[in-house]
């Protein structure tokens, strides 16, 4: 019997053997928070985050143009920081033991079989480059300096999601 590519360690997979895992679901581009144990991740993408596309426009570029925003998704993150990516990444779900998710293209032969299984962000995603870090950075700058209340700072803070309409789409327990 022939073993698929992606039924091999990762460790032995080829580097475009290892693209091709990748659903391009665009989970990873999400904005996203820790609390605790908890991970939180909002509809709102990196601002090279092609919508239409649902992917980064500048992928062999990125880590140039994102600087440190973006991260490769190696062994190393898998082992590291496997928290970055959510529980339904087709990296994490192989290096977990469980397999391609049943939507991934590789099984179904269908390039949009992951966007039919409402695991895409394309309809999710809200791109901007209006600065929404740097504006709730200077809220929770003008917070401390000011000596606000958590109840104000949190007031502001949905102030800024409204305008931004910045969403918190899903949670998990990092542990």
């Amino acid at each position: 019997m022939v073993m698929n590519f992606y039924e091999k360690p990762l460790s032995e997979l080829t580097a475009e053997e290892w693209e091709q895992i990748c659903m391009k679901c665009g989970k990873c581009c999400m904005c996203k928070y820790s609390e605790g144990d908890v991970i939180h991740f909002s509809n709102y993408m990196c601002r090279f985050f092609d919508v239409k596309k649902c992917r980064c426009s500048c992928y062999n570029k990125r880590f140039e143009m994102a600087e440190d925003d973006c991260k490769k998704v190696t062994l190393d993150l898998l082992e590291e920081e496997i928290y970055l990516l959510p529980p339904s990444c087709a990296y994490r779900s192989l290096y977990e033991g469980r397999g391609l998710p049943a939507y991934h293209p590789l099984l179904t032969k269908d390039a949009k079989s992951v966007e039919k299984a409402g695991e895409s962000v394309k309809t999710l995603a809200v791109v901007s480059e209006n600065g929404l870090e740097e504006t709730l950075e200077k809220a929770l700058h003008k917070a401390v300096e000011n000596h606000w209340s958590e109840k104000r700072l949190m007031r502001k803070v949905s102030q800024i999601e409204e305008k931004f309409k910045l969403h918190w789409i899903f949670s998990y327990q990092m542990t």
